[in-house]
This record gives structure tokens, sequence and C-alpha cells, in this order.
């Protein structure tokens, strides 16, 4: 079952206890949650949505008491994404960087050799 690419809305239920209404209320709240294929009926849900879920559930829950509203939520999860978004920007700029550089060494030892 672990090397399935979807798992059904039971099966992420059981895996990250939480009831399937529950689930099914979240998606309808919160873009990201689930995927649907081909009919657009049936939610299925990939290793992304899950960890989606699982850190919506920690937001809303702690200690088996909600904790924040659904606004304050999506806020949570959009300013998390946004932060990810930059950060792997950042990533992308100082690998373009790094590249320029070696390409820079490598040009000045061809120029070295001849």
């Amino acid at each position: 079952m672990k090397d399935k690419k979807y798992k059904s809305i039971s099966e992420v239920s059981e895996l990250l206890k939480i009831n399937k209404h529950v689930i099914r209320y979240w998606d309808t709240k919160f873009d990201g949650i689930s995927t649907r294929l081909s009919d657009n009926k049936r939610r299925f849900f990939n290793i992304e949505n899950i960890k989606k879920l699982q850190e919506l559930k920690n937001i809303l829950y702690q200690n088996g008491r909600h904790n924040y509203s659904f606004d304050l939520a999506k806020k949570i999860v959009s300013d998390k994404t946004k932060k990810n978004e930059v950060s792997i920007i950042n990533k992308i700029g100082e690998t373009k960087l790094s590249i320029d550089k070696l390409q820079e060494i490598s040009n000045n030892l061809k120029e070295l050799l001849e």
C-alpha cells in the first residue's frame, strides 16, 4: 500500500486519524487538499495532499483542542507556502551564482592551459 501513488479518503482518514467528513469539509475550504482524477467526483490524496492535511490538522488542533479559526489557519498555511516559495527561489538564485562562478573558474583554467 505504501507504493501507491494515490490513497483513498478512507486510507487517509485512518492514517491521519481525521474523520472523513472533516477531510471533505476541509477540502471545500482549502486549496490543494485533494486531487480529483478523471471522473472529478472522487477525492484522491497523494503525498503532498497528505502533508497539507497533516499540517492543517497540526495548526487547527493541538492536544485535542481547537486552536485557530479557519481564516487564521488559511493565512498560516498561505504564509508558509509563500516562505517556502521564497526559500526555493533563493536557493535557485544561489545555485545559479554557483554555476556562474564555476563556469568562470572553468574558463580561467582553460585560458591557463592554452
